[in-house]
């Protein structure tokens, strides 16, 4: 992604929740967890920023996507 267009705000940057590492955070040891991704960015490391959000909320509203089904197919 080297021809970014300097005009356009930065659309996602490292997840908050794991730290930009992707991984959940341990639990305890008697604690079963159903995935050892992050469970906010879905172990992809990133998170998308209030631009990113506002994108995805016009690209959903315009291919007329349900929430769950945006989520599912925009987050995988």
């Amino acid at each position: 992604m080297h021809d970014i267009d300097p005009k356009l705000p930065p659309l996602e940057e490292p997840c908050d929740a794991c730290g930009g590492s992707g991984d959940a955070p341990p639990g305890s040891g008697y604690e079963m967890r159903a995935s050892f991704n992050c469970p906010k960015c879905k172990g992809h490391k990133l998170a998308p920023t209030a631009a990113g959000r506002a994108l995805l909320e016009f690209v959903r509203r315009r291919l007329n996507l349900s929430e769950p089904e945006a989520t599912r197919t925009l987050f995988g």
